[in-house]
């Protein structure tokens, strides 16, 4: 394929096949297909499909702490194949000792790691101290045509997501009762706390300006992103849960639509300086009032918005990106001979 690798994907189950370039290899499992977390993957077949192929390096795709995990690495390990891990996991988590023990062993294994956003890269780690790492998305978007925005007069607010606490949607609307001058809410989403925010609406005088939408696919969204000036995603800290990814704020910077997000999770390492990161209900209503009175300010703050996705968040920037740290990784241990080994 591409970048001169060849990538086989094993996976549990099913047929060989091709798919998109990359060779589907089916591995015996026993086991809850729905519970990855004792889904046991055959020794034997993986250390099979790794003896013929012979791959210059095995990046696992499961939980670090799975036995799917622990039994790749063992056999990459055996086979002299350094193996490097990919983790979502933001958040410590309470683990069996099981997993604990599992997880101490892989990432004692592992030549690298990478992590879905830097809290799972640094989670990772916290236990693979000595290898390299790396913060970067599982995949990759293909960001649409740049397209005209429609003219209006104000600023056009939007927020698309689940209507649950820890998002913030409150934030957002006792940010909005505080900017002056003429400005309009889309709110794309459902969820248990709608009903509550309504009501909420209702007492600060903002119900006319809101427009609801209830949950649409991501094709019925694509027309409304034209319309919309800037994305607020005022999401809240909690113990239990953060923002490992946003691919709703990828989308929507891909479109050229400028972005405020809060300090929370993997909001900030997605804007980056293309954005505006705020901390309160305070310096969101600042950030809005701003684009409300700078319009040419909120459309070079889109375009910034795009400019970092094509810099950073498409797929052959994801592919180049990890391809690199492949050889990082490789050229510690020998020679490279061009064949890379996707696990997942």
């Amino acid at each position: 394929m591409g970048l001169g690798c060849s990538v086989t994907a094993a996976v549990p189950g099913g047929d060989t096949s091709v798919d998109g370039g990359v060779r589907i290899a089916p591995i015996a499992t026993s086991g809850d297909p729905e519970s990855p977390m004792t889904l046991r993957w055959s020794a034997r077949a993986i250390k099979r499909l790794l003896t013929d192929l012979r791959p210059e390096i095995l990046q696992i795709e499961e939980d670090p702490s799975s036995p799917a995990a622990a039994t790749a690495v063992a056999v990459a390990r055996k086979l002299g194949i350094p193996s490097v891990v990919f983790s979502w996991e933001s958040l410590p988590r309470n683990r069996s000792f099981f997993e604990r023990r599992r997880l101490a062993r892989t990432l004692r294994e592992v030549r690298g790691v990478i992590g879905g956003n830097r809290l799972a890269t640094n989670l990772l780690a916290q236990g693979a101290r000595t290898v390299p790492a790396l913060s970067l998305p599982q995949t990759g978007v293909t960001p649409p045509p740049l397209q005209e925005r429609e003219a209006h007069e104000g600023l056009a607010i939007g927020y698309v997501g689940r209507l649950v606490p820890e998002r913030g949607v409150d934030l957002l609307l006792r940010a909005c009762v505080q900017v002056m001058g003429k400005w309009t809410l889309t709110i794309v989403g459902t969820g248990p706390e709608q009903e509550v925010l309504e009501e909420l609406a209702q007492r600060l005088g903002l119900a006319s300006r809101i427009r609801w939408f209830a949950g649409l696919s991501r094709a019925q969204i694509g027309p409304l992103w034209s319309e919309i000036d800037c994305l607020v995603l005022p999401s809240k800290a909690t113990p239990n849960w953060v923002e490992r990814h946003s691919p709703v704020l990828v989308d929507a910077m891909a479109r050229g639509v400028a972005a405020i997000v809060t300090d929370t999770g993997a909001l900030p390492e997605i804007v980056g300086d293309a954005g505006v990161i705020v901390h309160d209900v305070e310096s969101m209503a600042l950030a809005l009032q701003r684009y409300l009175a700078e319009p040419d300010s909120c459309r070079q703050a889109g375009l910034a918005c795009r400019s970092r996705v094509l810099a950073r968040f498409v797929d052959s920037a994801i592919a180049d990106e990890t391809l690199a740290f492949w050889e990082e990784v490789t050229s510690q241990i020998g020679p490279a001979n061009r064949q890379r080994e996707v696990f997942a």
